[in-house]
């Protein structure tokens, strides 16, 4: 039996919006993913810029200011990093937003 495609929506904000040049796009990818590994291939599809605004050089984790969003809910209140994104998930990469 073929395994089944999984889709996600990957929703794109302010400064992370402007490295990728758009606000959405359909990642599809063999297998449910977690919200992590989903980052890590995010990275080698859209570069040096991406990679270096998410991931901390020192630690390689996601950095710390940055909100992750799975289906409008924050993963800090769901299983974080290892949040599973299931066919049809809503991924949001929200940056923190100044403003007066």
């Amino acid at each position: 039996m073929k395994a089944k495609r999984v889709k996600v929506i990957v929703q794109y904000f302010a400064s992370v919006r402007e490295i990728v040049g758009q606000r959405q796009e359909t990642i599809e990818v063999g297998k449910e993913i977690n919200v992590l590994e989903l980052l890590k291939l995010l990275a080698n599809k859209h570069g040096d810029m991406f990679k270096q605004y998410i991931f901390d050089s020192t630690t390689g984790e996601p950095k710390a200011f940055l909100q992750f969003l799975v289906n409008e809910e924050s993963i800090s209140t769901l299983d974080g990093l290892k949040t599973i994104l299931t066919e049809n998930s809503k991924f949001a990469i929200i940056p923190p937003v100044g403003g007066g």
